[in-house]
Formats: C-alpha cells, sequence, structure tokens
C-alpha cells in the first residue's frame, strides 16, 4: 500500500507574500497528496496559510487545517506535534532569516519526528535556505 504524502506548509504571521516556491511545489505535487494547514482555535487562518490553502484547493490539492483542541496554550503546542505526526515533510517560511514563534515550534517537533524539515528566511527580498533536517535525503522524491 503506498503511503500518503502529507505535507506541512507553514509560515511567519510577519508574512505579507506567499513564496513563488510554496505556488511551484503545489502546482507539482502529485495525486493524492494532502496539506496540513494551522489554523488558530477560532477565527480564520492567518494570512499565509489561507493563501497557501486558497492555492492549493484551486489546484484540487486536499487541504486539512488543523487547530488546537481544548483550552489553554498548550494545546496549540499539541496542535503543532499533530500536524507532524506521519508528514513527508514540513516546509516553513520566515520574514526575517532567524526561527522564532510557532513556525519555529513546528520546525522543532519535525525534527523531533524526524520528519524531513526545510526552513527558508527572507534576505534582500530574495528567499533562502536557513535551515533544514533531512538525514535520509528525501528532498529529491517530493521535487519533479
Amino acid at each position: 500500500m503506498k503511503r500518503e504524502v502529507v505535507f506541512v506548509i507553514v509560515g511567519s504571521r510577519k508574512l505579507d507574500a506567499v513564496p513563488a516556491r510554496v505556488l511551484g511545489l503545489i502546482a507539482n505535487m502529485p495525486d493524492g497528496t494532502v496539506l496540513n494547514l494551522r489554523k488558530p482555535r477560532s477565527g480564520k487562518p492567518e494570512f499565509f496559510e489561507s493563501a497557501v490553502g486558497a492555492a492549493a484547493r484551486a489546484m484540487s490539492i486536499e487541504v486539512r487545517y488543523k487547530e488546537p483542541e481544548g483550552p489553554g496554550r498548550e494545546s496549540t503546542y499539541y496542535r503543532d506535534i499533530d500536524m507532524v505526526r506521519g508528514a513527508s515533510c514540513v516546509l516553513a517560511f520566515f520574514a526575517e532569516e532567524e526561527m522564532s514563534g510557532g513556525t519555529e515550534h513546528v520546525v522543532e517537533k519535525a525534527i523531533d519526528q524526524q520528519v524531513p524539515v526545510y526552513s527558508y528566511g527572507l534576505r534582500d527580498g530574495r528567499w533562502v535556505l536557513i535551515g533544514s533536517h533531512d538525514p535520509d535525503d528525501l528532498w529529491p522524491q517530493f521535487t519533479i
């Protein structure tokens, strides 16, 4: 039985645009790919997740919004753990070259669970790789 391909894509709240790299990746995802995106406990997803979700749905990619269950800040941390569990790859985007906040927490949980993760930050208006963890070099299987 073929394993479901699940991408987790997260972005900093400070972002006001979605990288073309993400849109290109979504456009080339194989049939049956699932995209896990964050959603707050109440209200709509942040701009980044909303824009990525809309683009994915327009390309017939299944989108699953994950929101915290239960009260308290810790439910957000558990959501991040659950979101990454079983993922094929995590892509994280930061408004700067430093990882921080909830997006950094998702990166940490991916590393804890040995899920490949690639983090990008903005430098002079360009996206640059600021960190990765892919000990089994699985990234090539996700790029076409």
